[in-house]
């Protein structure tokens, strides 16, 4: 313990006492840390520093210009080397400073090498070291070292923000104004025009159980129940609905699904078997390409997503529109929910690499993602870290979010391998 930990901590006692037994119980001898020297000085913390080295004031007030000082509440997420709240206790107009802890260890080191002292006595701040992982306020500033190095109790908040941080930039490869976009729809038109909705199949499909079959490598944990299940009677067998990259793993187990959908521009002829049960229906957004469609062998059904690049299609061929946030298993859940089934069991959905593998049936990068190359994690069904990319996280904290708002249908998930899914129950599939 150092002299500036105690005189930080003194304070920290007196206001939040739980925090402080927190930080006393934390051990910062396992954390790869140093100083870091420039034209200011700020700590390395396993190889991420906590601020700027040329111009620590100058980065924190960027941060701030990002968020509106004229509320009276900012919430900031992580603290970096201090200077965000150090700052922020200079406003007038400000009136609430709720500071988000997002790895209590970090806290402890940068208590035992720095002064904060200052904001720490402000009786506007308010330190909150278990914040919610469910929400996030929107006036809010996230110190983005922080979210590098967020503690695995933290990190489904640090993936919300992380979300609401790129919203912006991944939406503007969803603009109806693109050129590639407008092109397609045009190619596509005459289909959706002939082709019927997919709303058509609420006629058709009636069972209360579903199965929700990802690509992800879990899958192949399964294709023997899939099997067994697919053998069952007609008026026994749940509804089967599997995401397009899915059905070259499950046809190579002459496992054929009910339903598979497609949503991806990129999705080509290659990823799909050179022979297709013509029994299997497709859902499909127009964004996929006219050649899928047309050679598709048997029953072709329209849909779009909920966002906005669809209204103006919607406003003349309108169709059922369906929940996606990025991942084709959005809109494939989705639909059996529309279906009104009741139950619904994830296969294959792990959002992450689980045996550093990224897909079924698919070699390692065939699919563009390469597992060896993934820099971020996920925490799985046993609490153990696994590799992952970015926007799998985002997909998954939109899945969160969605089987959230639907509390009427029970969530299960067949493996603990993948990602956790708060949410759905864990249920085991085996024959």
């Amino acid at each position: 313990m150092t002299e500036l930990f105690s005189t930080n901590l003194q304070i920290i006692q007196q206001r939040w006492p739980a925090l402080a037994l927190a930080l006393n119980s934390q051990n910062i001898e396992n954390l790869d840390a140093k100083l870091v020297t420039a034209t200011n000085q700020t700590i390395s913390v396993n190889g991420i520093q906590l601020s700027s080295r040329y111009n620590r004031l100058a980065e924190a007030q960027l941060l701030i210009n990002q968020i509106s000082t004229d509320e009276r509440k900012v919430t900031v997420y992580g603290l970096g080397m201090g200077d965000v709240p150090s700052l922020l206790i200079d406003s007038k107009t400000v009136k609430q400073i709720d500071i988000c802890i997002l790895n209590l260890q970090v806290l402890a080191l940068l208590l035992s090498y720095t002064d904060q002292t200052e904001w720490l006595d402000d009786s506007r701040v308010t330190i909150i070291h278990s914040p919610s992982q469910d929400r996030f306020d929107d006036n809010a500033i996230s110190v983005l070292p922080d979210l590098l190095l967020a503690s695995d109790e933290n990190s489904r908040l640090r993936d919300l923000l992380v979300l609401e941080n790129n919203r912006e930039y991944a939406n503007k490869k969803h603009q109806s104004d693109d050129p590639k976009i407008i092109k397609r729809f045009k190619e596509n038109q005459r289909l959706l025009e002939q082709d019927p909705d997919a709303a058509s199949l609420s006629l058709i499909h009636t069972q209360n159980n579903a199965l929700i079959v990802g690509a992800g490598p879990s899958l192949e944990l399964h294709y023997e129940y899939l099997r067994s299940q697919r053998a069952l009677p007609i008026g026994l067998r749940p509804l089967m609905i599997a995401v397009d990259t899915a059905l070259m793993g499950l046809i190579s187990e002459e496992i054929i699904p009910d339903i598979v959908v497609s949503i991806d521009s990129e999705i080509k002829k290659k990823h799909f078997p050179d022979v297709i049960p013509p029994s299997i229906k497709l859902v499909y957004f127009p964004r996929v390409a006219y050649k899928v469609l047309i050679d598709w062998p048997g029953e072709r059904f329209n849909a779009y997503s909920k966002n906005s690049l669809y209204d103006e299609l919607d406003s003349h061929t309108p169709k059922l529109r369906l929940f996606s946030n990025g991942s084709v298993i959005h809109p494939a859940i989705d639909l059996a929910v529309y279906l009104n089934t009741k139950e619904l069991t994830l296969f294959g959905c792990d959002f992450s690499y689980p045996n550093d593998k990224t897909h079924a049936f698919w070699e390692d990068g065939a699919l563009g993602a390469d597992a060896s190359h993934a820099k971020h994690w996920v925490l799985n069904g046993h609490g153990k870290r696994v590799p992952t990319e970015l926007n799998f996280r985002a997909y998954l904290r939109s899945l969160e979010h969605y089987i959230h708002t639907h509390p009427q249908v029970k969530f299960y998930q067949s493996s603990l391998e993948g990602a956790l899914i708060h949410g759905a129950q864990y249920r085991e599939c085996k024959i």
